[in-house]
């Protein structure tokens, strides 16, 4: 079935706006996340700022050094980038892992986040006063590594979430694709079902004008030549010759219409289990005797097993076997195989091939291109192949043979 440009267009467009829509729900969550973690972060820096004014005010009582000592403790903390005291808006103490680096706000407030090359940080300030009225401000700044680790956890789910998402978005779309695909062959199957029932229905009528106005006459016929046939001379050639033609004939035309009776009717199937070494050795024989010139080889696959109908079979191999052959065949390689549970048979000859206009055709009813052809044939073998439960398809290579494959 063919895929148009614009349902391919369509199917991409979807998948990629479910991608991105999926992309930014994700990027939401990880932004509120990230959020709730900052959220986090200030109520403890606020802990941290009641905490640190509290102590910080009792140290002052015994004047600046116990109080510097104590921020000193503090910044030997690996978390803490930063310390520093005030007095009077001037710095009286500071400390930094990071020579010259000492962020401080310009108004200073309670606790404040800002970012900088280590990540964010988080500045815990405290107000203070002594008893002789001078204001002090103690300053800590720390790195809350909690909000990193939550962060790249954010993106990491972000990351994961997205691309399995996408795999599912994909696996849907490629499921429905899938779908239509075999909706679409469906659709094909049963219009071409249709159309054969159409033409089946068609050949009917014909075929009971066939039996209606030739048989009777060509039974009249038949029997008019038995009558006639033992008044003949033995000994002359020619009357021989011409009761043998008109013999052979007369029993063709009766092919021919047992063969347009088959077509149009449901053929009665009775499987039954079939010993392949000795069917093949049967219809190899047959072969030998009626397809002479042709070398037919057989390879069966060990243990393979056949439920069937051998007489059905026998007709659509024979009928294969024989086109072969008039197509100019040299050989036919004829392999039985199974592949889970399905039992598949290749019918290979080295024949003129079939042109790729016409291979198409091959199976329709009444179309031929032989110059003898009757275009049954193939039709009542892919009919009963039908009926057995089963499809058949022909692969050709004009020049270079044509396989034929059954599928039971």
């Amino acid at each position: 079935m063919k895929v148009s440009a614009r349902y391919v267009a369509v199917v991409v467009a979807l998948s990629l706006a479910s991608i991105a829509l999926f992309y930014f729900l994700n990027l939401s969550n990880r932004r509120a996340v990230e959020a709730k973690a900052m959220d986090l972060a200030i109520s403890e820096g606020q802990t941290i700022e009641k905490v640190l004014g509290k102590a910080a005010a009792g140290l002052l009582d015994r004047g600046d050094g116990p109080l510097i000592r104590f921020m000193d403790e503090i910044f030997a903390n690996d978390q803490v980038i930063y310390v520093a005291l005030k007095r009077s808006g001037r710095l009286l103490h500071a400390a930094s892992k990071f020579e010259g680096y000492l962020p401080l706000g310009s108004e200073p407030l309670p606790v404040r986040t800002f970012s900088s090359p280590l990540g964010e940080i988080i500045e815990v300030n405290a107000a203070l006063r002594d008893r002789s009225g001078l204001d002090y401000s103690a300053h800590i700044g720390y790195f809350f590594s909690a909000i990193e680790e939550i962060r790249r956890a954010a993106q990491r789910s972000l990351l994961l979430l997205t691309l399995l998402q996408a795999a599912i978005v994909l696996v849907l779309v490629g499921f429905l694709y899938s779908f239509n695909r075999q909706m679409g062959r469906k659709e094909i199957e049963i219009q071409k079902e249709k159309e054969e029932k159409e033409k089946l229905q068609e050949i009917s009528l014909v075929t009971a004008g066939i039996n209606h106005e030739i048989r009777n006459p060509l039974h009249s016929l038949y029997l008019s030549y038995q009558m006639l046939e033992p008044r003949l001379d033995p000994r002359d050639t020619d009357a021989a010759f011409h009761s043998l033609a008109l013999k052979r004939e007369i029993k063709r035309i009766q092919d021919i219409i047992e063969r347009f009776s088959t077509l149009t009717h449901t053929l009665p199937v009775r499987k039954q289990p079939i010993d392949l070494a000795h069917f093949f050795f049967e219809r190899q024989s047959a072969w030998a005797a009626q397809e002479k010139g042709a070398r037919i080889t057989v390879e069966l696959e060990a243990g393979a097993r056949l439920v069937s109908d051998r007489e059905l079979l026998a007709q659509v191999m024979d009928n294969i076997v024989r086109n072969a052959v008039e197509a100019g065949a040299g050989s036919v390689a004829i392999r039985l195989f199974t592949r889970k549970g399905t039992v598949h048979i290749s019918f290979r000859d080295d024949g003129q091939g079939i042109k790729a206009e016409q291979l198409k055709f091959i199976f329709d009813p009444f179309v031929s291109f032989k110059s003898k052809g009757s275009g049954i044939g193939l039709a009542l073998a892919r009919k009963i192949v039908m009926q057995l439960g089963g499809t058949i398809e022909a692969a050709s290579v004009e020049g270079q043979g044509t396989e034929f494959r059954i599928h039971l």
